[in-house]
């Protein structure tokens, strides 16, 4: 029996359901780099230059969701996040590490806090 779920009104199965949210979480992440970016555009060359790091982290974590593929679960919970680029690299920064290869757990890691968190405050899990 294939489960249906309802997005935008219209009936979609699962597969449908899970690209439809990953694209929003993809988008998600892309307005909230263009944010930034044009916020950098506004500082002077020398707050630009202070901030190339943080321009090439942030790039790189809107990269990593550009194509993402999370379960409907997880990405409805990483959406929940007020500033999900401020949030991965924030995160990044308190580990210190600034290695592409990290990225990565990173992510895993903090879609598992917010997975866990979104249990709890329903309810599902104690």
């Amino acid at each position: 029996m294939m489960a249906y779920f309802f997005a935008g009104g219209k009936k979609v199965n699962y597969q449908e359901y899970k690209q439809l949210l990953n694209r929003e979480l993809a988008k998600k992440v892309q307005r909230e780099f263009d944010e930034f970016r044009k916020d950098i555009l506004t500082k002077n060359p020398q707050e630009i230059y202070d901030s190339a790091c943080q321009i090439v982290l942030k790039s790189d974590i809107a990269e990593c969701f550009s194509k993402p593929n999370y379960s409907p679960q997880a990405a409805k919970a990483l959406m929940k996040s007020p500033n999900l680029l401020q949030d991965i690299y924030e995160e990044w920064i308190e580990r210190d590490s600034f290695h592409r290869e990290d990225l990565r757990g990173i992510i895993v890691d903090f879609k598992a806090y917010m997975v866990k968190t979104e249990r709890i405050l329903s309810g599902k899990e104690r």
